[in-house]
């Protein structure tokens, strides 16, 4: 099994993604979100869990990772553009998180 050196841009930005979701959770039981229907908080949290799956993947580097992590953003940007909850700042910093894990791309491993 080969070891590959993450680079150390993508730690911060794993680390700040870990944060970013960790903190996202309890908006789920915000009234806000409960009042957009009733199946948008089980979505919200579902979304929010496969964001960290992701997340995780990546800090491991892991090629699966990027692909669950670029599946995870198109459906949550859908989300919170159907229930009117989108945001600049989110969209902007998944899309640099994905430009730096393209670059990365090639170093990650194949294997689960």
């Amino acid at each position: 099994m080969k070891t590959v050196k993450r680079p150390t841009i993508l730690t911060v930005l794993c680390i700040a993604s870990f944060l970013l979701s960790i903190i996202s959770f309890p908006a789920i039981f915000s009234p806000f979100i409960k009042k957009k229907g009733d199946f948008i908080p089980a979505l919200s949290g579902i979304l929010i869990s496969m964001e960290f799956i992701a997340i995780v993947g990546i800090w491991y580097m892991k090629k699966w990772a990027v692909f669950f992590y670029l599946v995870t953003f198109l459906l949550s940007q859908s989300l919170w553009l159907s229930i009117d909850n989108w945001a600049v700042w989110r969209f902007i910093f998944s899309l640099i998180f994905l430009i730096f894990i393209a670059v990365s791309y090639k170093k990650m491993d194949d294997n689960l």
